[in-house]
Parts: C-alpha cells; sequence; structure tokens
C-alpha cells in the first residue's frame, strides 16, 4: 500500500489495497495508523460494496462499532437528494456534537452520482488548533462551547438538541487536541459574555475555514472515504438538486449511542 496526501492539512488516498479483499491483520494495522495520523482516508478505483462489506471496513476503525441511525438492525443507510438530508446545504459541522456522544467516525461510498460534478469539503480540527498560536491557545483552554441544534426538516419532529463540550477537545483515543468550534451547531461560548462569544465564535470560524485549508472532494463513482468525525469538519456547500440527476451516497458509522436514543434523551431534557 501506498498513501498519497490529498492535502497539506488532512486526508490520504490509499493506493494499491482492494476493498473488495483486503484486510489482513498488517493491513488493518497499517490503515489505523494511516487513519490517526491523516484523519480521513480516499480509497479510489475499486467497485461498489456491498453493504456487509462496506460496514466490516468501517468496523476496523472502531471502537465503538457500526451502529444504525434508524432503530433497526440495519447499520447501513443511504444518503439520497431526493431527500432533505441529501440535498440541502449543510454548513461545515461534525455529526452530532450537539449531543453528548458525537458520532466517532462516517465512512462513505458514492453509488450514485448526477452528470454534473459533486463535493464534500472537509477541514481538519488538529490542524486549526494546532495552527493557533500559543497566546490563543492558552486563552481556549478553559473555555466551554455550547452546541445546539433545532430541525428545520419538520417531518423529522425532532426536539432541539443542546450540549456543551471544550472549546480545546482532547481526542478520546489519541489524547491529541482539536479544535471544536463548529459553524453549524456553535451557539455561545459559557465562560464569556454574549458579545464577546460571538465575536470570539467568528475569529475561530474564520481561522478554521479560511480557503486554505480546505479539502474540496470532488466524488468520483465508488469512491469510499473514511474520517474521523470529532477530527474532521464536513460542509456540503452546494444544494444537490435532484432535477440535476440523482446523488446516492452509501454511509456507515461509529458511534456509542443510536440516534432514536439521542432524540428521546433531548425530548426528556426538554420536558426537564
Amino acid at each position: 500500500m501506498e498513501l498519497r496526501p490529498l492535502h497539506p492539512m488532512v486526508g490520504a488516498e490509499v493506493i494499491g489495497f482492494d476493498t473488495q479483499t483486503g484486510g489482513t491483520p498488517d493491513e488493518i494495522a497499517e490503515l489505523r495508523a494511516a487513519y490517526d495520523r491523516y484523519s480521513l482516508l480516499l480509497f479510489r478505483g475499486g467497485d461498489r460494496l456491498a453493504p456487509e462489506r462496506h460496514a466490516e471496513i468501517t468496523s476496523w476503525f472502531g471502537p465503538p462499532a457500526p451502529i444504525s441511525n434508524d432503530g433497526t438492525a440495519n447499520v447501513v443507510s443511504v444518503l439520497h437528494n431526493r431527500d432533505p438530508a441529501g440535498s440541502m446545504l449543510l454548513p461545515f459541522h461534525c455529526d452530532l456534537t450537539y449531543t453528548d456522544v458525537p458520532i466517532k467516525a462516517i465512512c462513505l461510498q458514492a453509488i450514485e452520482l448526477p452528470p454534473s460534478p459533486t463535493s464534500t469539503t472537509y477541514v481538519s480540527n488538529h490542524a486549526a488548533w494546532d495552527r493557533l498560536v500559543p497566546e490563543m491557545q492558552a486563552r481556549l483552554a478553559g473555555l466551554t462551547l455550547r452546541h445546539a441544534y433545532i430541525s428545520d426538516v419538520s417531518e423529522y419532529g425532532w426536539p432541539p438538541f443542546i450540549a456543551d463540550h471544550p472549546v480545546r477537545f482532547a481526542h478520546p483515543r489519541t489524547g491529541r487536541p482539536l479544535l471544536l468550534v463548529t459553524e453549524f451547531h456553535a451557539t455561545r461560548i459559557l465562560e464569556l459574555g454574549e458579545d464577546k462569544s460571538s465575536a470570539l465564535i467568528a475569529e475561530l470560524c474564520a481561522h478554521i475555514y479560511a480557503p486554505e485549508c480546505q479539502y474540496d472532494h470532488v466524488w468520483q463513482l465508488h469512491d469510499l472515504v473514511m474520517w474521523d468525525n470529532l477530527a474532521v469538519q464536513h460542509a456540503r456547500r452546494q444544494q444537490s438538486d435532484f432535477a440535476g440527476g440523482p446523488r446516492a451516497l452509501q454511509r456507515v458509522s461509529l458511534a456509542e449511542v443510536g440516534l432514536p436514543e439521542l432524540i428521546e434523551r433531548a425530548r426528556e431534557r426538554q420536558l426537564a
């Protein structure tokens, strides 16, 4: 296997690995080491994966194990641009940071693509922290950010979600620090007044999302992209309208708690 960096700050393409048949213990160990180093791995040029194989490959990068988000036994789902979740604009975010147990990792495979190019954009939270000057790192070390989400998709029927996390977030597996501030869900730095909080969040977002820090991944059919959801933020910068052609991404995630339980926890918190 060889690794080709995709961007100076995030991601590497894995070359010479067969996603259909590969997976010896030595190969998995090498892939896990690359995953910890680059936070995002691209496997390109293979065929479409059976759902069971997709889940197996994703499981190599746990624990936790692959989990269903819809309450069924199926850990594989499809994001399709026929639906709001697969088509609407998505600002930069990490999935479910507005809960106490954010998703640990996400693995997508492009199984259907429109004629025009379509992409997902990524930035590194590790690189964002490392690029801060020491004075700013010291200032942020003791601060707490409130993440919140209120769905504008009425048919979901979700309650409001709220969770608080350190701005300087230590990765639970590696201990490496990362800057956990996202434009989609960051609402308030709890230790600061409203004006100072808003100003600091805006300053940090400008730092995190500087153009030179963004890796725009233009999907090719059967691309498989595996990323660390805490170390990497992702965004859909353009709406994907079904009228322009179908866009479907097969998805497996690693998480400690499924979405139905998180919704129930949020409802209980709302009532309390």
